[in-house]
This record gives structure tokens, sequence and C-alpha cells, in this order.
């Protein structure tokens, strides 16, 4: 909550509309600057990951590390704005680390490679 509020001060506005993938979706087509999340499955984003990626846009972890559909959390952007959004994100995502916020990744099949 308190990034949430962080970004709000800074933005010209936050909207949470609530799927994941369509907030992708949005970011790719220039709608909207950038999406974050924490706890998302790989259900909630792999289309909508496809389509910003494939529009050119940036898709990371909330602290920088590169994103794989199994990460529990995601920063996506328009890609100029994305090392801005983590001056916020990273901090605040290192002290959910700290106070033991579990962001390992979901179970990742035996074989499966992430790169």
């Amino acid at each position: 909550m308190e990034l949430f509020k962080e970004l709000t001060d800074v933005s010209q506005g936050v909207r949470r509309l609530g799927a994941a993938a369509v907030d992708l979706c949005h970011v790719a087509l220039g709608v909207v600057d950038a999406t974050w999340e924490y706890q998302l499955k790989p259900w909630d984003v792999t289309g909508g990951c496809v389509i910003l990626l494939e529009a050119g846009g940036k898709l990371t972890t909330m602290d920088g590390q590169p994103y794989s559909v199994f990460s529990r959390s995601m920063l996506a952007s328009n890609g100029p704005l994305h090392p801005q959004l983590l001056q916020y994100t990273q901090p605040k995502t290192e002290a959910l680390l700290r106070q033991g916020f579990d962001l390992s990744e979901w179970f990742v099949p035996r074989g499966y490679n992430l790169k």
C-alpha cells in the first residue's frame, strides 16, 4: 500500500483494473505507462506478457531481475520509464523480502529453461 501511495504522489494517476493480462495489454497499447503486481500466477499474465514484449515494452520483476512467467512479482512499462519506476519498486521489494515475504518463483517444471 505504501508503494501505491508513493507512485500516486509522483504520477498523473494510478488505476488498478484487476486483470493483470489486460493491464499488460494497456501498457502495450500505450493506454497506460506501467503496471506492477505481486503474487501473480503464470496463467494471470502469460498472454499479456507476449503482447507487451512484442510491442517493445519492458518487463522485469519488481526488484529489476529478469522476469519469467514463474516470477511472483512483475513490473511492466513502456521502456523509457522503467529505470525511474525501479527507484521506487526495488527498495520496497527488498523491504518485503527482509520481512519474509515470499517472492521466490512458483513451481518450475523440471528441465524447463527460464532463459
